[in-house]
């Protein structure tokens, strides 16, 4: 196919032809590194809110200690749903990378790459694709995890207005009980979306820096800097493969040049 014809990479590193394009925005980079550290911090002392794996000397100080760790997960949690709402905001008013339009696979062409990229995970096509911003595979993943987050939130909002006696958390979330499954259920989903959440994280990483080796664009660096470094004219959206009928085009560019899947 046309759209995975490759950059030639040189042996600093960089890439032949390519120059430096500002993909991801301030707003992007700062939340996502601040839902970095606040999954990290909330997992830890969620983890101990569970099942106390400190051992104080006093039963005094026990009370004090989990109230420390009580409080410091409910000040991430605070920053955790702040980034998620900023994050949610500037899919809306942000640039084209960070656009949940494009974040969310909802068209032909969208599903199209998002299955190209899965042949390529599964080791039916040789290179990733040459996606500027997010594939779409990467995009129908962090739109799950993106809902698992809202998720994570309410459920988190649910046992605080449990464990309140009054008070506007009370008032507004007070009702876990009602929730089928009850509280119980309620602390059991949201135990279960910290591992789930972890496990992405692993994924996210292995992926990331697959894709970097693999691309040599910068994937890792440009959530310090911004910039990635490619090759505009040999991107899918370069190459006018976005929005019509990419099946039939890919094929007849694919048999024209010899690229293969």
């Amino acid at each position: 196919m046309a759209a995975v014809t490759r950059s030639n990479p040189v042996g600093d590193g960089e890439v032949i032809g390519s120059q430096p394009i500002y993909v991801w925005e301030v707003p992007v980079r700062v939340t996502h590194w601040l839902i970095v550290i606040s999954i990290v911090v909330l997992s830890v002392t969620g983890l101990y809110i569970h099942g106390p794996f400190l051992v104080p000397s006093s039963p005094l100080e026990a009370s004090s200690q989990m109230a420390s760790v009580r409080f410091w997960h409910e000040i991430f949690a605070i920053v955790f749903s702040l980034s998620i709402a900023v994050r949610f905001y500037w899919g809306f008013v942000g640039n084209s990378f960070s656009s949940w339009d494009q974040i969310i696979p909802h068209r032909r062409d969208q599903f199209f790459w998002l299955r190209e990229m899965g042949k390529y995970y599964s080791f039916r096509r040789r290179h990733p694709v040459p996606y500027t911003g997010h594939n779409h595979l990467a995009g129908l993943a962090y739109t799950v995890v993106s809902v698992g987050m809202f998720a994570q939130v309410l459920t988190g909002l649910l046992l605080l207005g449990w464990i309140m006696p009054s008070g506007p958390i009370h008032m507004l979330f007070g009702w876990g009980n009602a929730v089928p499954g009850g509280i119980q259920f309620v602390r059991f989903l949201h135990n279960l979306l910290t591992f789930l959440f972890l496990a992405f994280a692993i994924h996210h990483v292995y992926s990331a820096i697959l894709v970097d080796i693999e691309e040599r664009i910068g994937v890792m660096s440009s959530m310090f800097s911004g910039y990635k470094n490619i090759r505009t004219e040999q991107t899918v959206e370069a190459l006018g493969l976005v929005g019509d009928a990419p099946e039939e085009r890919a094929r007849t560019e694919g048999k024209g040049n010899g690229a293969g899947a």
